[in-house]
């Protein structure tokens, strides 16, 4: 195997030996919040117990029963949630019934009972979706006031209590569509290469957890050519800049029909959903020659080296190229494994000259040359397994 596929195999394996770990801050889960969810059961378990006691001993044994209800739907969803990490009940129905109950008890306590409308309206948006949370907390901002005018007939403290719970659902509302904006400014930036502005490992080793869905398709690894020559040369700010150029080609060739993965200092994989292996075939190929008919355009002394001088600068003109290893994959299948079969035709393209493409098509692949599985595991040359870290900016 070789240093890619080695790099990539075991990055692999140790992200599917980790536990499942939630990516990202989404509110709310199929879960809901489980710290919320379970402080809502914990509140609730300890005041409705009183409310039943409460209206069982004056003779209210609707209010009592329903109360005792709410307590049986709470139990359900606590005892299922911290052994089967799911909510069998929808948590919209769960919610609705506790602002019911709080309602009910404004209704016959007045306003002692109304502040209790800010934790469960509030506790909502954490527990269903935005819009579901949003319109019952809008509702309970009507209910509520009305209710406490008429258990108090004061329509001072309904109005005070209508405008608080007001700017709780609309602050509330605001604040996670706010961090839900923020959290995916985050993502992208976390998911995008900082120098050519595709997307990165990480992105590409989602594809390889199987967190993002991929149809069946092309997949192309890129190589530039002796690109450790061009860092020696030049200098690792014009390594950078061939890079970019090439980046810039590449996106040219593909025309938004693909996806441009940095995976290592000089190394691209390109994923080409629904794309026929013919036909990414002949793409890559015309890739490889719109690569290397650019002027990749570098600065350089007047020796031709790069002393870091602002004096006796001139810009000259740096033959690049790449090969191409192109291999399909299906749906569901383990890009993984479509990756290292894209990196033998790799170091086929390599080992018969570079500035060139392999496919499973290729009469290369055919040849009696073939290399095997065994010798797979043989290193790259020595310009591909040169030290990478330092030309990834």
């Amino acid at each position: 195997m070789s240093h890619s596929g080695r790099v990539f195999k075991g990055l692999g394996d140790s992200m599917r030996r980790q536990s499942h770990i939630k990516t990202g801050f989404s509110v709310p889960t199929d879960l809901g919040a489980p710290r919320i969810a379970k402080f809502m059961a914990t509140v609730s378990l300890l005041i409705l117990p009183v409310a039943i006691v409460k209206y069982s001993m004056s003779g209210n044994y609707w209010l009592a029963s329903y109360y005792l209800f709410l307590c049986a739907l709470i139990l359900i969803d606590l005892r299922a949630h911290l052994s089967e990490r799911r909510l069998p009940i929808n948590s919209a129905i769960l919610l609705i019934a506790v602002q019911i109950g709080d309602l009910i008890l404004i209704r016959h306590h007045g306003a002692s009972a109304a502040f209790w409308l800010f934790p469960i309206t509030v506790a909502g948006f954490f527990y269903c979706s935005l819009w579901v949370a949003t319109g019952i907390g809008m509702v309970a901002m009507v209910l509520g006031p009305m209710l406490s005018y008429v258990a108090t007939q004061d329509p001072w403290f309904a109005f005070r209590l209508f405008v608080a719970l007001g700017t709780v659902v609309l602050f509330v509302h605001f604040m996670l569509t706010t961090m839900w904006a923020m959290q995916a400014n985050l993502e992208h930036a976390l998911e995008r290469d900082a120098l050519t502005g595709c997307h990165n490992r990480r992105a590409f080793m989602r594809l390889i957890r199987g967190d993002v869905p991929v149809s069946s398709g092309a997949l192309l690894f890129v190589d530039i050519d002796h690109f450790k020559k061009i860092n020696d040369l030049h200098g690792h700010i014009n390594g950078d800049k061939v890079l970019v150029s090439v980046v810039e080609a590449m996106r040219e060739v593909l025309k938004g029909q693909g996806q441009i993965f940095r995976i290592g200092g000089e190394e691209f994989a390109l994923l080409m959903p629904n794309t026929p292996i013919e036909l990414a075939a002949m793409i890559a190929e015309r890739m490889r020659r719109h690569v290397s008919r650019q002027a990749m355009e570098v600065e350089t002394d007047v020796d031709g080296q790069d002393t870091g001088q602002d004096s006796g600068r001139e810009i000259a003109q740096a033959k690049v190229t790449v090969s191409i290893g192109v291999e399909k994959f299906s749906s569901g299948e383990d890009i993984e494994a479509a990756l290292l079969r894209a990196d033998n035709h790799l170091y086929r393209a390599k080992q018969a000259g570079r500035d060139r493409v392999i496919s499973s098509m290729s009469p290369l692949h055919d040849s009696p040359h073939r290399l095997d599985t065994s010798r797979f595991s043989r290193e790259r040359s020595e310009d591909r397994s040169a030290d990478r870290g330092s030309v990834l900016r």
